[in-house]
């Protein structure tokens, strides 16, 4: 089923104290898009070789322009570098979730929840794995536990959503869909609603509910052919 929809995976940026040197050249690490933030990046650890932050942010960096290899040995250097730095251990399994590497990034994953048990971005990550693998219970049990350390996390909420889909919990799928629209518009009622929404009036017109057509039509509207996406999920 997740291959129809993208599920949101989270990075986190590193960050650590800087001095007056470095004040520019930091802002920039965390905030500038790459290349800029790979040159910032570097030219604090030109500075301070031991600062595992910028490590990590470079890692960032290079991963989103789609370096893996180069991400990969940020982050290992950040890890040697401190071994309690939770933020390298979790962009680590990002990456290694790229690579479909899926038991390393859970590795790590577990190891960022290990060192920071209230880090609701790598519940969300290794959530998104276990959706992956097609393990929704595991899944609802990870975003559950990023939203409850982070009551306005809006991807997880969607991601929840998608893995209540698959449990066929198509209430609380909608639920959670809609929870995520309000936190963040931006996210919208995509496919994955859609889906839920179907599968929704599927069970109310089942159990005699009129409303389930209406479920039915307005799925139709936001996702044509979602009929035939569902029936090649077993759901008609």
């Amino acid at each position: 089923m997740r291959s129809r929809v993208h599920i949101l995976a989270v990075v986190c940026l590193a960050a650590a104290a800087d001095t007056g040197a470095q004040t520019n050249h930091w802002r920039q690490c965390l905030t500038d898009i790459s290349p800029a933030a790979i040159e910032a990046c570097t030219s604090i650890i030109f500075l301070d070789p031991r600062n595992d932050g910028a490590f990590v942010n470079r890692g960032i960096a290079y991963r989103r322009i789609g370096n893996i290899a180069l991400a990969l040995r940020d982050y290992d250097h950040a890890v040697q570098l401190n071994p309690a730095a939770a933020d390298a251990f979790n962009n680590r399994g990002n990456a290694y979730r790229d690579l479909n590497e899926f038991d390393r990034a859970v590795r790590d994953y577990d190891e960022a929840i290990r060192l920071n048990p209230r880090y609701a971005h790598a519940y969300n990550n290794r959530g998104v794995i276990f959706l992956e693998a097609g393990e929704p219970g595991l899944a609802a049990a990870d975003f559950s536990q990023a939203i409850e350390r982070d009551a306005r996390y809006a991807n997880a909420y969607r991601n929840r959503g998608l893995a209540r889909t698959d449990q066929r919990l198509y209430d609380l799928a909608i639920a959670d869909f809609d929870q995520a629209f309000r936190l963040n518009p931006e996210l919208g009622h995509g496919p994955e609603y859609a889906l839920a929404l179907f599968g929704r009036g599927l069970v109310r017109r089942r159990n005699g509910d009129a409303g389930g057509e209406g479920d039915i039509q307005q799925a139709t509207r936001l996702l044509p052919g979602v009929a035939e996406v569902m029936a090649g999920e077993g759901v008609k």
